[in-house]
């Protein structure tokens, strides 16, 4: 595999004269024309001296962070055919710094102060890198961009943000729509390493049209909007204010300090020793290949059949939304290690399996405990497929379900659920009682919480019809599988929301009965009222008041011990 081609890009020039700009505008052409690899050490050296060498006025090399020094310029061309791909990137680092700018060094504290957690980035890159580098200089772009994932989304494809920006490069769905980015049921375009990589490019080639190269307004114009750039630029014209990037006062603060994270990055990469960083190494070459998949594949069952572990198929892959390609043919990228497992053989069976699952859609009132109570499965098992890290069910959700394993599904769609109307004054640890059900299958079976109320006329499923009765599953484990996140996630401040792997909060002590009349006690904590103690243990202030001869209005007091059981 060929590796990277070598290219220049100037970014922004100063006292640039007319036939200098035309030879480095030309360069990339003449090198891309070359069809080498990484050209000779020889060559590139006498390329950069006839691009900056002594006396040269034509680029400002004192703001460019990689060869601001003559030990820098050393290892700068030591770094440009080493075989680490970050060596490679940070060596052809072109973008002008902005000097003594206090927001880049503001944001320069912050990352140097978080170096651990950069190089953990660093190492999550790793099976991308190679990818959006080739694309990056394929279409001249500076390969500082490659940095931009790590403010973006800190190299996470799951990585949601708060206005539902998703993927690495973090595309809202109205702008990846406009780039081409299909979004469906099994799929999303924007998790897609491939595809979002090459509508990032051409949002970029876009912008640098539109504002003539000039870089920070692009970078800020990638987070705040092209429209919000050119109306605080037309706005500093109106008033006869500077309309560079650092002049302009019409922005939010989160854009005004988007351009600055990136270049305090750039900064910590062109010298790592002095910030004590060391990137997790990736090699310079390609190691990726793509294999066509015609029909629909269970991932789970071809990861399987090809050797790979479900977590690698699925972190070159994380545009699938379920385990479940969907009808449409797509590509997968693949190592070129195992790219030869991927035969007929094994796709056809991969297909076969997919056909065991099919879709259904979560109507008001359905629950992900319900419906894997219903379709012979646990909950576990429906997050796991459908790559969910939460069973918090959206009405109108499409979902995949197994198919053949029609007991319990039977018996719910033919009516046999017995079910019950919540009456005033029930509780769900009364109604386990009554209805001889484990409390935490009451809770599995209708899909209400530990701090869940209920309220009367409310229908609740409390066993089935005798003739399933027998059939039925053993109650559904509610272990969760959720996705790991880092606590510091935060720390690639593009403010993203986690929505879909929040978990509720289990840090309070609950109390289970079994069956029978067994009193529990629970010592009253600072804050605690009659209401909060019976919502938290799925009782009512009636039994609560009643089993400890208590006022309904009753203060409660601090190391003050209840009994918690119902009439």
């Amino acid at each position: 595999m060929m590796r990277l081609t070598l290219t220049f890009w100037s970014g922004r020039m100063r006292k640039v004269r007319a036939w200098r700009v035309l030879a480095l505008l030309m360069l990339p052409a003449i090198l891309a024309l070359s069809g080498c690899a990484n050209l000779p050490k020889s060559e590139e050296t006498a390329s950069l001296d006839q691009l900056g060498g002594s006396g040269d006025q034509s680029v400002d090399y004192s703001i460019l962070p990689a060869i601001n020094t003559p030990e820098q310029s050393a290892r700068r061309a030591a770094w440009m055919n080493d075989g680490n791909l970050w060596h490679y990137i940070a060596a052809r680092f072109t973008l002008p710094i902005p000097k003594n700018s206090a927001r880049v060094q503001t944001q320069l504290a912050f990352y140097s102060s978080h170096i651990k957690y950069l190089e953990r980035v660093t190492e999550r890159a790793q099976p991308y890198l190679h990818l959006i580098v080739s694309r990056l200089q394929e279409n001249n772009l500076p390969l500082e961009l490659a940095l931009l994932p790590i403010v973006e989304s800190a190299y996470r494809p799951e990585a949601v943000s708060t206005s539902n920006a998703a993927g690495i490069w973090q595309f809202v769905p109205s702008t990846g729509t406009h780039f081409g980015l299909q979004r469906t049921v099994w799929y999303d375009g924007r998790r897609d390493i491939k595809a979002s990589t090459n509508a990032a490019i051409q949002y970029f080639n876009r912008l640098r049209v539109m504002f003539n190269d000039d870089w920070p307004v692009i970078i800020a114009s990638y987070n705040g909007g092209e429209g919000t750039l050119q109306n605080a630029i037309s706005y500093n014209q109106a008033k006869g204010l500077p309309t560079d990037f650092w002049s302009l006062t019409q922005i939010s603060q989160e854009t005004a300090d988007y351009p600055a994270r990136l270049y305090a990055l750039v900064i910590i990469f062109s010298n790592p020793e002095k910030f004590g960083f060391t990137p997790s190494p990736i090699p310079n070459q390609s190691v990726l290949t793509e294999v066509r998949i015609d029909k629909s594949v269970n991932l789970s069952k071809l990861a399987e059949l090809t050797g790979m572990s479900h977590d690698e198929l699925y972190r070159l892959n994380p545009g699938f939304d379920k385990l479940i390609t969907g009808p449409q043919a797509t590509n997968l990228l693949v190592p070129k290690s195992v790219a030869d497992q991927f035969t007929p053989s094994a796709l056809e069976a991969a297909e076969k399996s997919a056909m065991d699952w099919g879709r259904y859609t979560l109507r008001r009132g359905d629950n992900f405990h319900k419906v894997a109570y219903r379709y012979g499965c646990d909950v576990a098992e429906l997050l796991k497929v459908n790559r969910l890290s939460t069973a918090y069910a959206h009405p109108g959700q499409t979902i995949i379900v197994p198919l053949g394993r029609e007991r319990v599904a039977v018996a719910s769609r033919s009516g046999d659920e017995r079910l019950y109307t919540v009456q005033s004054g029930d509780s769900v640890w009364g109604l386990a009682r009554r209805f001889n059900l484990d409390l935490s299958e009451l809770r599995r079976m209708n899909g209400i919480g530990a701090k869940d109320e209920i309220k009367p006329g409310q229908k609740l499923v409390v066993g089935f019809a005798a003739a399933h009765h027998g059939t039925a599953k053993e109650p559904a484990k509610t272990e969760r599988v959720a996705m790991r996140h880092e606590a510091e996630s935060h720390l690639s401040q593009s403010h993203l929301s986690q929505s879909h792997s929040s978990e509720r909060n289990q840090s309070e002590k609950r109390t289970t009965a079994h069956g029978s009349a067994q009193k529990k006690h629970y010592t009253v904590q600072h804050g605690d009222t009659l209401w909060n103690v019976a919502r938290r243990f799925s009782t009512t202030v009636k039994e609560i008041t009643t089993a400890n001869r208590l006022r309904p209005n009753e203060p409660l007091k601090p190391g003050q011990v209840l009994v918690i059981a119902s009439q």
